[in-house]
């Protein structure tokens, strides 16, 4: 499945922020897996690299970039024209704020089936043009086994010895 990552979702996991964290990890995780494959704007680097300037965390800001470079599941998506207008567009039909409007735009101009964020009472405004779910949501849709806590689940079984099998 193609999806787009609002930033909340990356802060959810650096910030270890409860109740999103494990299910915004799993999301994350099942792109690094392979298993889904996310869009990420520019607009998100942006965010993201600011609180690690702030917070002065120059070299994890930097192996958050090389590992977002370097994965073929994470798809970057620089601010074209296209994404520019289809931003500016949602942001004078729904009034959302402009990165989040530009962090939309991405997704529709990618055609991604979501836009993956803990913050829908926002994104909601264009849930009518893009599906908006919570990685909550999204991990009971994709993954109707598993429980309502992805630390809970693992397809592995323990010997008894401890050994994975």
């Amino acid at each position: 499945m193609e999806f787009t990552i609002d930033t909340n979702v990356f802060l959810n996991v650096k910030n270890r922020e409860e109740p999103y964290y494990d299910y915004s990890k799993s999301i994350l995780d099942s792109v690094d897996e392979g298993r889904n494959k996310a869009f990420v704007s520019t607009v998100v680097i942006a965010e993201i690299c600011s609180g690690y300037y702030l917070t002065r965390e120059v070299q994890e800001k930097e192996e958050f970039l090389l590992h977002l470079l370097s994965s073929q599941n994470f798809q970057v998506v620089n601010v074209s024209i296209r994404i520019a207008d289809e931003a500016a567009r949602i942001r004078s039909e729904t009034g959302l704020k402009l990165p989040d409007a530009i962090i939309a735009a991405t997704g529709i101009i990618t055609k991604a089936r979501y836009v993956v964020t803990n913050d829908t009472e926002s994104f909601k405004k264009v849930s009518k043009t893009i599906g908006v779910r919570t990685p909550k949501e999204l991990i009971a849709e994709t993954e109707p086994r598993r429980s309502s806590n992805p630390r809970k689940n693992s397809t592995e079984t323990k010997t008894e010895n401890g050994q994975a099998e």
